[in-house]
């Protein structure tokens, strides 16, 4: 299959799909419903072709789908003719059919060359006239132009160079926003966390629907660094309602449904089941976002009610989902393994031993070597107290005997006051030596 990552370029040279990671290849989605126009419909501009480009690299059976709607966005909404180039070779070379793109990528060329010397000239007359307001206003249209282009990195410079021109802490935390959304399309998370600093340094109590936006660049930040315990708080205090009135969705950066995915597999890798019935499952602003995905609903329920085939079950045809979500698909492994090492914590925790057979046919694993694999890894790990019985093919878990625990709470206490007595008659011994000294040579002053 033909990759178009490296076809796909910013101002500095670099590819804008360079920061997406090499390709790794998928079957379509199991998951129920599963509809790529649907899927990427919710998407604008360049999150839309991102995400588009991201399922074309890994799923041949969508990859002409996929980068046709990438194509269509970019001749639509863009001026980014070497993406439009790109895509229309690559679309050649999978379809066989001759799409030229030379004529379009001509007139939008033309149509950048004009605005940017327009933009160029209001901004030499503002900067003459002294008028920051002028001035600033001139820079944004710059930075949407390159935008446009799909000149990113040159657009944070550009946003850089408009605090020049700033009258107001305000001005400059709506600049720090703008190149926040930037990295945010761009997948870069570490760049979003230092853009949200910024805008919070300047503005320490933002009103809607900034506050809002802010804490959805928090959380989708959290979620793409593997941070998921931070990325969950997040994600169940924000509001529907909020990110509807404030043009957040509006946008086409972040939908509904990726607020219910991500915040769905960041509680199951990181809560108790306690906390994602409360968290979660009963929390009624959540809820809004699960009525968006509602297979994410089916899955925590099946969690929590400890039916762990049928969990396991919908969390392999969620995944088989995210490995097409740029934000999700780099840590799809990783995730999986955390919520299914979670689900065996959670069907030992009644046994004091288990066959490990009917544990390997309950959590739906392909033989018991498997199983035997994962819970020496997790009994290593500390993640469960047990052993394995070769002979019988339990697993036998550990019981702490309550006296025990005592003894070795009483022996910790032991060592520490151990511990402190030593360091307290070395201090001693110090300041009596330390008093010797001063003494002996008081008195050889006196003498003198």
């Amino acid at each position: 299959m033909s990759s178009i990552s490296s076809g796909i370029l910013t101002a500095s040279g670099q590819h804008f799909g360079s920061s997406l990671a090499r390709a790794v290849t998928t079957s379509r989605p199991t998951l129920k419903g599963f509809d790529l126009q649907e899927y990427l419909g919710g998407y604008k501009g360049y999150a839309k072709i991102r995400r588009a480009i991201y399922a074309g690299e890994r799923c041949p059976d969508l990859s002409v789908e996929s980068y046709r709607v990438a194509l269509g966005e970019v001749e639509q909404n863009t001026y980014d003719a070497k993406t439009f180039t790109h895509l229309c070779k690559t679309l050649s070379q999978l379809t066989g059919d001759d799409i030229d793109g030379s004529e379009w990528s001509g007139r939008v060329n033309k149509l950048a060359k004009d605005q940017d010397t327009e933009i160029r000239g209001e901004l030499e007359r503002a900067k003459k006239q002294v008028s920051k307001r002028e001035s600033l206003r001139a820079q944004k249209l710059y930075v949407e132009l390159l935008q446009k282009r799909g000149m990113m990195d040159e657009a944070v410079r550009a946003l850089q160079e408009g605090r020049n021109f700033c009258a107001d802490v305000k001005d400059q935390a709506l600049l720090h926003i703008d190149a926040a959304r930037i990295s945010q399309i761009m997948g870069r998370w570490l760049q979003v966390a230092t853009y949200i600093q910024r805008t919070e340094s300047v503005l320490p109590d933002p009103a809607e629907p900034t506050a809002t936006e802010l804490a959805v660049l928090r959380a989708q930040s959290s979620f793409g660094d593997c941070k998921w315990s931070v990325a969950v708080s997040e994600l169940q205090a924000l509001s529907f309602d909020k990110m509807l009135s404030g043009g957040i969705f509006a946008r086409g950066v972040v939908t509904a449904r990726d607020i219910a995915l991500y915040g769905t597999l960041a509680g199951l890798a990181s809560l108790e089941r306690d906390q994602i019935k409360a968290k979660l499952i009963d929390n009624v602003m959540f809820g809004q976002f699960l009525d968006n995905m509602p297979e994410c609903q089916l899955l925590l329920q099946s969690y929590y009610n400890s039916k762990y085939a049928d969990a396991l079950a919908r969390l392999s045809q969620i995944m088989s989902f995210c490995k097409l979500d740029p934000v999700i698909g780099p840590h799809v492994a990783a995730l999986e393994q955390r919520i299914k090492d979670n689900i065996v914590v959670l069907y030992t925790q009644p046994f004091a031993s288990i066959r490990m057979d009917s544990m390997a046919e309950a959590l739906c694993f392909p033989s018991v070597k498997v199983l035997e694999d994962t819970l020496v890894r997790m009994i290593d790990s500390k993640l469960i107290q047990a052993r394995i019985d070769g002979p019988t093919g339990f697993l036998v878990k550990h019981t702490v005997d309550p006296r025990d625990a005592a003894l070795k709470r009483v022996d910790e206490m032991h060592q520490a006051f151990t511990l402190q007595a030593e360091l307290m008659s070395a201090r001693i011994q110090y300041l009596e030596e330390e008093s010797k000294r001063s003494s002996t040579s008081a008195r050889i002053h006196y003498r003198r």
